[in-house]
């Protein structure tokens, strides 16, 4: 890391200080569907980075990459179990990201 550690640096500053972290209202009036997406929008590069890690630890453990196309592939079907809302608004944010429902 190219920072020593500090005290007393509020508010935030410095070489990684990156801005203030933004605001989003999730609007509940909307279908559950689309209520993500407008975060999507605007995060779908930092989410699709998460996920992709989570994979590589999983292939850490797990080489034949098997375990990730379980879950990609053969159980996203277990979130329609889910009570709604959360059923579709996990399909929204899928929809709206591009990523795997698993």
């Amino acid at each position: 890391y190219g920072e020593e550690c500090r005290s007393k640096t509020y508010p935030p500053s410095g070489p990684t200080f990156k801005g203030n972290v933004p605001t989003y209202v999730i609007n509940l009036d909307l279908p559950p569907s689309k209520r993500w997406d407008n975060l999507m929008h605007d995060k779908k590069t930092e989410l699709k980075t998460v996920v992709q890690n989570i994979k590589d630890i999983a292939n850490t453990f797990f080489p034949s990459g098997k375990v990730v196309d379980i879950v990609d592939n053969k159980i996203a079907h277990l979130t329609s179990t889910l009570p709604y809302p959360f059923n579709e608004e996990l399909q929204g944010i899928s929809n709206s990201s591009g990523i795997p429902l698993g």
